[in-house]
């Protein structure tokens, strides 16, 4: 029995020279489409490099499902980009000593010839790098457009500062708070910045997902992504120095709960509230040792971390004076990146509120008294009950025969 071997390096080069020169990928912007039309688009790799097993395996897929396309009878647009304004290009240039102009260029020329020797049914004519003028003019176009509309707008905020580079620092070059470039410990400073009010588009994208032909595992990954809730923002009032602190809220009837007041070590304000102060220097370092804890490990379970400001907050429904910690369970992702602590009724809040000895005040419950199954063993945290009829919300800090 013959046994046939299939030669790649006599075969496919045939192949690649004749799909380059009848241009059999290429598609005219006015092309027929009798059987419909198919945009295939992978993510655009960083050309920090040259290509490796998983780019591969990426645009091996993508590929696969532009000839399924095809063969469906479909027009396909199979386009490359090349993502070259990314934090891996720019570390490629620092890390060879390259210019950057010069790196990238190499890279992408790379990816060209190894995507033509894979064979990838790429149309060449529909090829664009981030970093040529021809793309970032609308780039520039559409944020001019944004700043019109109000969407873009300059403001305040902490970021990762690397001191030994100079520059700030996105989550993924910070390794166990050091700089992943040079090793040196990571600081946190406030700076001015462009800001995009994204969430102003967070209803209409919710609503877009029941429109679009999307697995639902993709589709909830999103949702979660977005995570619209309903809520109200409570501004409190720190009267020394003097600030506004917003905070939201899906609970404002735990309003008189509260107890204490809690700020994420990103939030722009703590520095400002500590800054001259005694406890500057503890407060400093306590929101740089949070930065070199993995995101997964902060406001784990159990017993919870903070640093007293030595300010106040004043509770906008009651006028009682709360005091403001700063610790790292609190996220500057959700919310204003502060919260009031609400121990009765929250397990983050009750733990923290054990650690730092602060009152448990219950004011929301069943109207009937106790729930089923009883009060929480030692006044622990009670969910809440969603508001309306039997519940009583108690607006003072007496309730007889409850911790307070």
């Amino acid at each position: 029995m013959s046994e046939e071997v299939y030669r790649a390096e006599a075969v496919e080069p045939r192949w690649q020279r004749i799909w380059a020169d009848e241009r059999t990928w290429e598609v005219a912007q006015e092309a027929p489409a009798p059987g419909g039309r198919a945009y295939v688009v992978e993510p655009p790799p960083y050309p920090s490099g040259d290509p490796h097993l998983g780019h591969l395996k990426i645009y091996s897929f993508g590929d696969a499902m532009a000839h399924y396309h095809r063969l469906r009878g479909r027009r396909v647009v199979h386009a490359m980009g090349y993502d070259a304004f990314g934090l891996p290009a720019e570390n490629h240039a620092v890390r060879t000593g390259t210019d950057p102009r010069v790196s990238t260029d190499a890279s992408i020329e790379e990816f060209r010839r190894q995507f033509l020797q894979w064979g990838l049914s790429i149309d060449p004519s529909r090829e664009f790098g981030t970093h040529e003028p021809e793309y970032y003019r609308w780039t520039q176009w559409i944020f001019l457009k944004m700043l019109e509309r109000g969407l873009a707008y300059r403001g305040e905020g902490s970021v990762k500062w690397c001191p030994v580079d100079q520059t700030v620092l996105a989550n993924e070059q910070v390794l166990y708070g050091c700089c992943e470039r040079c090793g040196s410990p990571v600081e946190i400073r406030k700076l001015t910045q462009w800001f995009l009010r994204i969430t102003d588009y967070a209803d209409r994208l919710l609503d877009g997902l029941e429109e679009i032909d999307w697995p639902n595992k993709v589709k909830n990954m999103q949702r979660n992504w977005i995570g619209r809730s309903e809520g109200a923002e409570v501004v409190f009032r720190c009267e020394e120095p003097a600030m506004d602190l917003p905070i939201y809220t899906t609970r404002p009837d735990a309003l008189f709960g509260a107890t204490f007041f809690v700020m994420a070590p990103e939030h722009p304000a703590v520095l400002d509230l500590v800054a001259g102060t005694e406890r500057e220097g503890e407060v400093r370092e306590y929101v740089e040792g949070v930065l070199r804890e993995r995101p997964q490990e902060r406001g784990a379970p159990g017993h919870k971390t903070g640093v007293p400001l030595g300010r106040f907050a004043v509770n906008p429904v009651n006028g009682e004076r709360l005091p403001i910690f700063v610790t790292e369970y609190v996220l500057m992702e959700y919310g204003t990146g502060a919260v009031m602590g609400v121990p009765a009724h929250d397990q983050r809040d009750y733990e923290f509120a054990l650690a730092f000895d602060l009152p448990v005040r219950l004011v929301v419950a069943p109207a009937q008294g106790a729930p089923e199954g009883g009060w929480p063993e030692g006044g622990g945290p009670l969910e809440l009950p969603y508001a309306g009829e039997g519940v009583v919300v108690n607006s003072s800090s007496e309730w007889e025969g409850l911790p307070n």
